[in-house]
């Protein structure tokens, strides 16, 4: 059961005589349900009771129809219902509270809305109010209202209508505001307020497919066919009807657009040429665009909006230069572009011939007469990229006059037209030729120098030679300088002296003509000052004689072994050669005795070899022992060095790359070779005669 009839069966229980009292019995007061309504008065003398039904309705005497006056012999009169204020109301989130005007309203009228009891006040026998609630008006309908009074008597009214109507809309503001013209269909977003199922956005007198977003915000599409044309255009919001209606009108604009101009083709035109058509590239194009050629509208033709057409007169092209082109749409919008160049230029020159080609070298000035197209008054003559006073003669011909210092010398003078911006620009080129003698060499100086030497200059003589001569070591040019036609001088880098050799120089004279002489070789050789003995190539011997007997005698070698060595008090003769690397490559160094006697015939030569990486010959005791390498005394002594030539002699010395006491030399080094018998005065033992030397390869 619900708490309405709860309520009232507690109201029953009261005037039933039960032990509750309450003022709900007493005439003239009213019972109010859970909420707040006035619930029926409950009769007490056993006729039939207005019951509160589960749904908040009210139930009457079954034999009352509705809007039949009540018994007035027992109870009070049928309402009468004249008019509701207001009689509508918009669609409403909030509630909305009704004046019911009438007639023989009671304190327990309770006023009703399509069946459903609703909060009343009682103002008087003629007016009563009521709260619809919220629920009942959030949609359009027309809801039934009477005015129910309880039994005895009582009844309920006719209905007067209620309606639910949708709101006036109100538009504020549009998204976007405008359009360019030619966009593609468009979203239009409108903000206001009051907007319902059924709102449609009018766009220029035509209803669009609107879709409802919220009841402040609409949207719909624009068709692209709406936005062709440039204009101002009324925007309104339209609700349904029941209520309903038309915003005030929004504005929106289809304007053209802003041109923009990328790229012009051709973007440029030879000055003097005809009437000539380019193709303006851009974005923004309408069939009403202008295009101008240097602020001057020119005949011009829609293709696109990204393509148009024009013809730039041929008045339009007479003088040189960078002129603007640009486009412009009318408004609204629209406007002017960016502008972009079109060059008026002169043609590119070309070269086809020249007249003469060629002259002698040392030759008087002399004129050239070129032949070619594309030449203007401004064209000039280069000779060798120097401009040369230059005579216009027509389109075809200009001539120019190459000077004696031009041609002093042997040469091919590059010959070209030039033309100035804008345009113009550079021939090709045709050779004017001057011709060189041929060189040749009669001598150099010096004609040698050692290995090691710095840069060196040498002086060439000969004949032929120019100003561009070159003289060259080893085929390589290098630093020359022409001192007359007979003479020239040249420095020779250092790197050409790291050994020993030969340095070819040679003069060449360029082409044309010219050529190369014949070749002079600068020698280079080791310096030698101070030298015994320069040993030449690998593998050649070079064989000394000691003859001791007129050599110096120093103490002699204790023995044969290691350097540093010992030497004894006992003096013998010595004699000692500086030798020097003239192989040009680093060497290994054999030196040994050539040794004769016959150890059957009870003698033997006896003898010491030692070497000495040094450039002066030792003399000195201190500097005798500091010997390098090994000390030999043949087969029999210590180490056992012995000589390849040892013949019967056990004692024959020999420091050989074979027996691993050679020395290494590098290029022009230089080495000291000591040899000393072991007595020059013994018979058994006897100094060996010779001695020979060998650079052998590492």
């Amino acid at each position: 059961m619900s708490s309405h009839v709860r309520s009232v069966s507690a109201i029953l229980l009261f005037c039933m005589g039960l032990p509750i009292v309450g003022a709900a019995c007493a005439t003239g007061n009213v019972a109010v349900d859970d909420d707040g309504g006035t619930l029926p008065e409950p009769e007490i003398d056993g006729a039939t009771p207005v019951l509160p039904e589960e749904d908040g309705g009210t139930k009457t005497d079954a034999s009352k129809k509705d809007g039949q006056a009540g018994d007035s012999a027992t109870g009070a009169p049928a309402p009468k219902l004249t008019a509701l204020a207001p009689a509508k109301s918009p669609i409403s989130t909030a509630p909305v509270t009704v004046t019911i005007t009438g007639a023989d309203f009671e304190t327990t009228s309770v006023v009703e809305v399509d069946g459903t009891a609703i909060a009343t006040t009682y103002a008087s026998a003629t007016q009563l109010q009521a709260t619809i609630p919220a629920a009942m008006l959030s949609a359009v309908k027309n809801l039934a209202v009477v005015v129910n009074t309880p039994a005895p008597g009582g009844g309920s009214s006719a209905p007067l209508t209620f309606a639910v109507e949708n709101p006036a809309p109100t538009a504020t503001s549009l998204s976007p505001l405008g359009a360019v013209v030619g966009a593609p269909a468009t979203l239009l977003t409108v903000t206001g307020t009051g907007f319902v199922t059924g709102t449609k956005i009018v766009f220029a007198g035509t209803d669009l497919v609107t879709t409802v977003k919220s009841p402040t915000s609409v949207e719909a599409t624009i068709p692209a066919a709406q936005l062709a044309t440039a204009g101002t255009f009324n925007v309104f919001v339209v609700n349904p009807t029941p209520g309903g209606g038309t915003t005030t009108a929004l504005s929106f604009t289809v304007s053209t657009p802003a041109v923009q101009l990328s790229t012009v083709t051709p973007a440029s035109a030879i000055v003097g040429s005809g009437a000539t058509s380019v193709q303006l590239v851009g974005t923004g194009f309408l069939p009403t665009t202008q295009v101008l050629f240097n602020g001057v509208a020119i005949t011009a033709s829609y293709v696109d909006s990204t393509r148009m057409n024009a013809t730039i007169p041929a008045a339009s092209l007479t003088t040189v230069g960078d002129l603007p082109i640009t486009a412009r749409n009318p408004p609204p919008g629209g406007g002017t572009s960016n502008p972009v160049s079109f060059r008026v230029q002169y043609a590119a020159p070309t070269l086809a011939s020249i007249a003469p080609s060629a002259a002698n070298a040392g030759s008087g000035p002399t004129q050239v007469v070129l032949t070619g197209t594309g030449f203007y008054p401004a064209s000039q003559v280069t000779f060798d990229g120097v401009a040369a006073t230059t005579t216009y003669v027509s389109p075809t011909e200009v001539r120019a006059t190459l000077t004696a210092a031009q041609l002093a010398n042997g040469g091919v003078i590059a010959v070209r037209v030039s033309t100035p911006a804008p345009g113009g620009g550079l021939t090709g080129t045709q050779s004017f030729t001057v011709q060189n003698p041929a060189p040749s060499v009669t001598g150099i100086n010096p004609t040698s120098v050692v290995a090691g030497a710095g840069n060196t200059t040498i002086t060439v003589t000969g004949s032929g030679f120019v100003p561009l001569s070159s003289v060259r070591a080893n085929a390589t040019p290098i630093t020359t300088t022409f001192v007359s036609g007979t003479t020239l001088t040249a420095i020779v880098p250092s790197t050409y002296f790291v050994n020993p050799g030969n340095v070819s120089i040679t003069v060449a004279n360029p082409n044309p003509g010219g050529g190369t002489s014949g070749a002079f070789n600068l020698a280079v050789g080791c310096n030698s000052t101070g030298v015994d003995v320069t040993l030449g190539a690998i593998n050649n011997t070079t064989t000394l004689s000691t003859t001791f007997g007129a050599a110096p005698a120093y103490n002699r070698y204790s023995s044969a072994g290691t350097c540093p060595t010992t030497l004894t008090t006992t003096t013998q003769p010595v004699r000692s050669w500086v030798v020097q690397n003239t192989a040009g490559v680093p060497v290994v160094l054999s030196a040994w005795a050539v040794c004769t006697s016959d150890a059957a015939a009870g003698r033997q030569d006896d003898g010491y070899l030692a070497f000495y990486r040094r450039t002066t010959v030792p003399t000195a005791d201190a500097d005798r022992r500091a010997c390098t390498g090994f000390v030999s005394e043949g087969a029999s002594g210590m180490n056992g060095y012995e000589s390849p030539e040892a013949g019967g002699s056990n004692w024959c010395p020999g420091l050989t790359k074979a027996n691993g006491a050679g020395i290494t030399l590098g290029v022009c080094e230089r080495i000291v070779v000591q040899a000393q018998p072991w007595s020059n005065s013994s018979s058994s033992y006897t100094p060996f005669a010779t001695v020979r030397l060998r650079p052998e390869a590492p």
